[in-house]
């Protein structure tokens, strides 16, 4: 995979990025909260990139998977 970043933001902790992933042609979206611990990594129409990078939680992926320690 080659990717190419189309936009980078950060701000007061929140950081959102938009790749293109050139070999699948098809467009990421990164978003992180340094201050929450939150980050999520989805695929946006292309679109619907522009609007990915300006609302990212419009699109925030649906499920949530919680992993949790496995006791014996």
């Amino acid at each position: 995979m080659r990717f190419r970043e189309l936009a980078h933001r950060s701000d007061h902790g929140v950081t959102v990025r938009l790749f293109w992933d050139t070999t699948l042609d098809r467009v990421l979206l990164r978003y992180r909260d340094a201050r929450e611990g939150d980050l999520f990594t989805t695929v946006v129409p292309s679109a619907e990139a522009l609007a990915a990078f300006e609302h990212p939680n419009a699109y925030r992926p649906a499920a949530r998977f919680v992993v949790a320690p496995v006791r014996s």
